[in-house]
């Protein structure tokens, strides 16, 4: 039942209107019985729609009626049977009376149904006249016509099939695929051991499940987690012999995989307050809707609208009279991605070498459109490679680069490397594996990633020379991706020592995997372009003027000869591979540590590592990206 009411004769709100001869109508249109019936019906619509309406009940409609009782009862079952969520009930025309005692007025009734839609109909109510009162005959026809005093409305909905998430091939990355929802009785059927069983092997806070299940209503199934089929299959000779389990069955829009692209692609689950209500309005609080990634962002458009009937039945055969009302769903349109299937397996299995939290990201350079985005290597629907926010560290030497030369510096200009440089008090020193070499030229600094070099030059530059060089590569914008994506953030420091931090990406410098990977890709293709994940919703296009050419010529060399000299060496005999390492200090939980970083291009695939707490861009990062590589041409 939608909700269960206590029917309660309220002989407060009986309508009394003046008697056949009173003659307080005087100057109104039609006889006293048209007013006074017409007065009652009019009541008896509005309460009618307060007893549809959330949280309503029956009671003061049932109170016009003569019987009030059986009337709100009834009431009430069909608005328990067409799950209807409000309704509109209007009085057509005025009342037609055939003697003094009963006239009939047409109800024009739009109810809307939740999660189909609205249904229309046209019922008539009866008024009789009871001594001195006017009273709503208590009939099934007043609230659907034929339902009389025995037979009753069977709704039944039909939800199309969920369109799928396609790579940018057009190969379904999604598919409906059977599933099963596990979760337990209501009340205290399942025991301490039943739900420790869900706390380690199905991961859900048993505590939590339980107090769920013993504040939900009798007899309801509480559901808890949705897995693969075939999982289930894997935890049924443990899981099924436990008290108080239960199941479902049904299908969900999934990957072929529970890993693959599982940040991007999103995750599914029965709908709450919030999914619900991004579902919109002909979603069902029963439904499976998306609650993050593409899933989510897309969810009206993958999952159409639900079709639906309403057939009138025979309150004694339980057959079907006639349907009274249809609705045709529609079926869902496909989402089209840019992601290559290929290219994101390859991120995922090089992530999956890994120890550590990392993100691998590739886009394409020509276009900005995103290859791949994988997070690894524990399974996470949260999307570190779009929304995380890291120091960016050496790899952030390629603006710098691009700041000094724009700055009228050359790849020959000598910057010393020293162990230690002091800028008005603070001390910054090259990453533990780089020993001071002295004399050398820029490109040579940005092959060795010597931080004391570029950090030396800082007052070459203006106090916004870093944020405006970083916005030549698009960072400091927002991307306005379909997903939530960080592009970074280069604040004009407030001092020198923030300035000599941002050269090296530090300080209040941050960007995400992504923002790095476009980094890369900027010197790749020679122009920053705005990042597309889904072709049509997301702006494509540059995102800033093109670089000039000399600065375009000498940053692909540098990273070319990081690849084939310098720290990047990892890469070498991987094809035409430009790269450039990045080792970055952070402090976690109070203690510094760093994380590695490493970003680059082979023809028009751009790409960007990081791995958390790594040691360095060119030990951690680097055979990761080598991995990745080795997987395509």
């Amino acid at each position: 039942m939608k909700r269960t009411t206590a029917i309660v004769c309220l002989s407060s709100l009986l309508i009394t209107a003046g008697c056949s001869d009173s003659k307080s109508g005087g100057g109104k249109s039609g006889s006293d019985e048209q007013q006074a019936s017409g007065a009652v019906i009019k009541q008896f619509a509005d309460a009618w729609v307060k007893a549809w309406a959330p949280d309503g009940k029956p009671d003061a409609a049932g109170a016009l009626t003569d019987n009030p009782t059986v009337f709100g009862k009834r009431l009430d079952d069909v608005d328990t049977a067409l799950v209807a969520s409000t309704v509109t009930v209007t009085p057509q025309g005025d009342p037609k009376c055939t003697d003094g005692t009963s006239c009939t007025q047409e109800l024009a009734v739009e109810a809307q149904l939740r999660g189909i839609g609205a249904m229309k109909w046209t019922s008539t109510a009866t008024a009789v006249k009871t001594g001195d009162a006017w009273k709503i005959k208590a009939s099934g026809d007043t609230i659907y016509p034929g339902l009389g005093d025995s037979n009753y409305l069977k709704r039944v909905r039909a939800l199309p099939a969920r369109a799928s998430i396609l790579d940018r091939n057009g190969v379904a990355l999604t598919a409906n695929r059977p599933v099963v929802i596990v979760g337990v009785a209501s009340g205290s059927k399942a025991t301490a051991a039943t739900y420790a069983a869900f706390t380690k092997y199905l991961d859900v806070d048993g505590a939590k499940l339980a107090a769920r299940a013993k504040a939900a209503p009798a007899g309801q199934f509480v559901d808890a987690i949705t897995i693969r089929a075939e999982e289930w299959e894997a935890l049924r000779p443990t899981m099924s012999k436990l008290p108080g389990v239960l199941t479902m069955g049904g299908t969900q829009s999934l990957p072929p995989t529970a890993t693959f692209a599982r940040s991007i692609i999103g995750t599914m689950k029965t709908a709450n307050e919030d999914t619900l209500k991004n579902a919109g309005p002909t979603a069902s609080a029963q439904d499976q809707v998306g609650t993050t990634g593409l899933q989510y962002a897309f969810q009206q458009q993958l999952a159409g609208t639900p079709g639906g009937t309403v057939a009138l039945r025979d309150g004694k055969t339980k057959l079907t009279i006639k349907t009274v009302f249809t609705q045709k769903g529609t079926a869902g349109k496909p989402v089209k991605t840019t992601l290559d299937t290929n290219l994101q397996k390859a991120a995922e299995a090089a992530l999956a070498t890994s120890k550590l939290p990392a993100s691998l990201v590739a886009v394409q350079a020509s276009t900005g459109q995103i290859l791949a985005a994988a997070n690894g290597p524990q399974v996470a629907s949260y999307n570190r490679a779009f929304q995380g926010r890291y120091a960016p560290g050496s790899t952030f030497k390629i603006v710098t680069s691009a700041a000094l030369l724009g700055s009228g510096e050359t790849a020959a200009t000598p910057l010393p490397c020293t162990d230690t440089i002091n800028v008005f008090g603070k001390t910054f020193k090259n990453y533990d594996a780089l020993a001071a070499y002295g004399n050398g030229t820029m490109q040579t600094a940005f092959n060795k990633s010597c931080n004391t070099a570029f950090i030396s030059q800082h007052a070459r530059l203006p106090k916004d020379g870093m944020t405006k060089a970083a916005a030549m590569f698009g960072i400091g914008r927002d991307l306005n991706l379909s997903l939530s994506a960080y592009g970074g953030q280069v604040p004009a420091p407030k001092d020198d020592v923030e300035e000599a931090a941002s050269m090296i990406g530090q300080g209040t410098v941050t960007a995400s995997p992504l923002a790095i990977a476009l980094v890369a890709a900027t010197v790749d293709h020679g122009t920053a372009m705005k990042p597309v994940l889904v072709p049509g919703k997301d702006a494509a296009g540059a995102a800033a003027s093109p670089l000039p050419a000399a600065t375009v010529a000498a940053l692909r060399t540098f990273m070319r000869t990081t690849v084939t000299g310098g720290t990047a060496s990892v890469l070498a005999g991987n094809g035409a591979v430009a790269a450039k390492t990045g080792t970055a200090e952070v402090v976690v939980k109070g203690k510094v540590t760093t994380n590695a970083w490493m970003a680059g291009y082979r023809g028009d695939v751009a790409f960007a590592v990081i791995v958390e707490g790594g040691e360095s861009g060119s030990h951690t990062a680097g055979p990761i990206l080598k991995t990745f590589l080795s997987s395509f041409k």
